[in-house]
């Protein structure tokens, strides 16, 4: 109640936040309204914050002096009510002024954000254009990259305007929440000295967190450190939020560090809503014995000169090793048993715990051919080692190439003297 009885000008009139938004929004005019148009993103951004912050606290204070309007001298209801209702009869169509501001901004950087991914998606097709030529041999080489030089300050431009008009996006509509933060003050030499010991302990840190996630066999990769190195065509399983169902997709290709392609996620006509600029896709791929995981917002979904899904080059990457050792490149003849059948096989790395074996089939034989989590059997002798050994395994992963299938191997029966051969083997590489 107190409160409530202070007169307008004293409830503005102490050095906090609150007596200083009065302040700068009881000396806008209808000139500096007019002016508003020229204020960068974040003096706008305050200004709407303050006036909205004074508004309410006003708009409050009426709301209680009416409640208390019979406990309080008519004269006095008539006094702090004239000061409050004269206070939002000035400023509300201020707020509603910067309001429109806001949204014209944030509608013309929606525009600019739009043209950027559109040049940006038209650009790369272009480029998509020339590798064609060149791979039909209609240009040179020498021609190709001429001709891929040219995009690039397009291709700079177009992602320098999409980002700049995301992060006004992000302002202005936190601004509309009424939130807002500050940019960052240039830092004293005192603070850069500082803040570079920080970088250092900071760097330590992350090094040290580097070694232990290492040391459990995951590690994030992040910036310039992000490698996607995929086979054209390798799997992948994609997560969009809302979709329940299990989503695939293939890999294309890659420009490092600018864009990846994938093809059109399967069921395709139940996620197509989905596929729209901006929304962000989780990939998970199993590629080389490790667990990738990243997620990448969607510059486009095109339909031509190809079907095909345009991602962000992902700024970070978990990386997970599955196996608890590496294995050993060979080349040794072996025979994969699956339902009683033997067929030529080789074994193309191995380690004293699995390997990698690649079966090429007839078409007859669609029905001998094994899948994940299927028991099988390999029969092998080692260099240097005529003794044929038996060894039981699970099949516990499975990558197709037509009729010629790569099935990753754990073993889970190996005699001793396989043990013996199989590290024996290992030791001389």
């Amino acid at each position: 109640m107190k409160t409530l009885f202070k007169p307008i000008s004293s409830m503005f009139g102490r050095k906090n936040e609150a007596d200083t938004t009065q302040e700068q929004v009881s000396s806008a005019s209808a000139e500096q309204s007019n002016s508003m148009v020229q204020m960068d993103d974040h003096g706008l951004a305050k200004r709407y914050c303050d006036t909205f912050s004074a508004v309410q606290t006003v708009q409050t204070k009426l709301d209680k002096l009416l409640e208390t309007k019979e406990l309080i001298a008519e004269e006095r209801f008539a006094s702090l009510h004239e000061q409050y209702t004269s206070f939002l009869d000035k400023h509300k169509p201020s707020l509603k002024k910067l309001s429109d501001e806001i949204n014209r901004r944030i509608d013309s950087c929606i525009a600019d954000k739009k043209d950027a991914a559109d040049k940006f998606t038209e650009i790369k097709k272009r480029i998509q254009q020339e590798a064609k030529l060149l791979e039909v041999g209609a240009i040179s080489k020498e021609e190709y990259i001429e001709k891929i030089q040219n995009f690039k300050p397009e291709e700079k431009e177009c992602k320098e305007k999409y980002k700049t008009s995301q992060d006004r996006i992000t302002i202005l509509k936190d601004a509309k929440n009424n939130k807002y933060t500050p940019p960052p003050e240039p830092s004293s030499d005192a603070a850069k000295n500082d803040g570079a010991k920080d970088d250092v302990a900071d760097k330590d840190r992350t090094e040290s967190n580097k070694k232990d996630v290492q040391d459990s066999r995951s590690q994030i990769y992040s910036g310039k450190e992000v490698d996607i190195n995929f086979s054209c065509g390798t799997n992948l399983s994609v997560k969009i939020d809302g979709i329940a169902i299990p989503i695939i997709a293939n890999f294309v290709g890659t420009e490092k560090y600018e864009y990846l392609l994938i093809t059109n996620p399967s069921p395709y006509s139940t996620i197509k809503p989905k596929l729209f600029q901006g929304n962000k896709l989780v990939i998970e791929c199993i590629f080389e014995g490790q667990l990738f995981v990243f997620s990448s917002p969607i510059i486009e979904n095109i339909a031509k000169p190809i079907r095909a899904v345009v991602l962000e080059y992902p700024k970070e990457v978990s990386v997970k090793r599955l196996r608890s050792s590496s294995r050993v490149t060979c080349r040794i003849p072996a025979s994969l048993i699956f339902k009683g059948s033997g067929k030529e096989s080789i074994i193309s790395d191995i380690n004293h715990k699995g390997c990698l074996i690649e079966v090429t089939y007839q078409m007859s034989e669609k029905n001998y051919i094994a899948r994940s989590d299927d028991n099988i059997k390999i029969e092998c002798s080692f260099p240097g080692n005529a003794e044929v050994h038996t060894i039981s395994g699970i099949i516990r992963n499975v990558k197709k190439k037509q009729l010629t299938l790569l099935y990753g191997i754990q073993f889970t029966e190996v005699s001793e003297s396989a043990q013996k051969a199989i590290v024996k083997y290992l030791s001389t590489l």
